[in-house]
């Protein structure tokens, strides 16, 4: 059995309001992201706020995408582009044998569940150019009301069918507008399936239409950075780290312009350490002074106890933190000196997800 499944993720902003001029701070969040409610029946996160995505299907890793690439004038080179060019790649992009690139694999594993879970399709049109055409935003396609509706439902069932929906629409993936982001490993002390999951991020010009597909999801919305810190939403670790790290970044354009210089970087892989507090408890992630030096992304992993001194003092006591706080009323803090605003603190006072009761009590 393996330890965990690969599964890619994708934030999409959209912008909704004025475009800012750059020499003048943005007050507002000038985009919205989209975000799917999970069925409070599900056994991962039940009704918590996530970003569209889903596990990879070997149906996305199929070389037969290259030749619909190649179709749009995107050969190999084009492809290798999305690869960034830096001494070490996280575990998830190995190499797999008789397979695409990973870094080709995941964006299309996103872009597929982003359109079965919203309906929203990021792909392009081939009247939209070949390698001459790439731009760093993204686009999408419409579709006929029922039209979508029956494809949402037919690739949800079956993979394999997303390749002949491109062909069908003669359009492509539109991987060079998805922006490698983050990469999360699912804690062992969470009683749950372990996901690898990679996040991207793309950045629309306008808001799509979008309809969330039953089988998986209750509910969608697009919503503000600054909302989703503010409201009752329920939301998992690595969106609430990631909205906090888009509290900064309130004009879209500076948002996309962050997004390809991360991609250029590539992403770190966090795995998340707990350590209990007098009041609470706090995940560590690398960067963290605290974060140890070696971890084992098997083994179970041990509780750090810390039982006798406060959050607020164990924040006093780390000269380099990037760490979420969940404290015991509820209120969740995300403080970092590597978000865009160096030192933030991020505060989300909101319900406390479902999974995190059961981390609060396996401690």
């Amino acid at each position: 059995m393996k330890a965990w499944r690969d599964a890619a993720s994708l934030i999409l902003a959209a912008r909704h309001g004025q475009k800012y001029n750059r020499s003048v701070a943005a007050t507002t969040h000038n985009y919205n992201l989209l975000c799917l409610q999970r069925h409070h029946k599900s056994h991962f996160m039940p009704g918590s706020y996530v970003f569209p995505g889903g596990v990879v299907d070997p149906a996305d890793a199929d070389v037969k995408w290259r030749e619909l690439f190649a179709a749009f004038g995107f050969d190999d080179g084009s492809l290798a582009s999305l690869i960034p060019r830096v001494a070490t790649r996280p575990l998830i992009f190995r190499p797999r044998q008789n397979e695409l690139p990973r870094e080709i694999t995941l964006r299309i594993t996103a872009i597929r569940e982003t359109f079965e879970e919203s309906g929203v399709l990021i792909c392009r049109r081939r009247r939209d150019g070949g390698d001459a055409g790439i731009s760093i935003w993204a686009r999408h396609m419409s579709m006929p009301k029922n039209e979508l509706q029956t494809w949402q439902s037919k690739v949800h069932k079956d993979a394999t069918l997303f390749f002949e929906l491109c062909e069908k629409l003669q359009c492509c993936p539109d991987l060079w507008a998805l922006h490698e982001w983050s990469n999360w490993l699912t804690p062992t002390v969470m009683p749950t399936t372990r996901y690898n999951t990679i996040f991207y991020m793309a950045c629309l010009p306008f808001k799509p239409n979008a309809k969330y597909e039953a089988n998986e999801m209750e509910g969608l919305k697009w919503e503000t950075p600054q909302n989703l810190m503010m409201d009752s939403t329920v939301l998992p670790p690595p969106q609430k780290y990631t909205i906090a790290q888009l509290a900064g970044l309130k004009d879209i354009d500076n948002l996309l312009d962050s997004a390809v210089e991360r991609n250029k970087e590539g992403v770190q892989l966090y795995l998340p350490i707990f350590v209990q507090l007098k009041d609470g408890t706090v995940s560590v992630l690398p960067g963290d002074t605290v974060y140890p030096k070696e971890v084992n992304l098997l083994e179970k992993q041990i509780i750090i106890d810390k039982s006798d001194v406060t959050i607020d003092e164990y924040r006093e006591m780390t000269p380099m933190k990037n760490r979420l706080e969940f404290h015991d009323m509820g209120i969740k803090v995300v403080v970092s000196d590597n978000l865009p605003t160096k030192g933030i603190q991020v505060s989300f006072v909101q319900k406390i997800a479902e999974e995190e009761p059961e981390i609060k009590n396996k401690l």
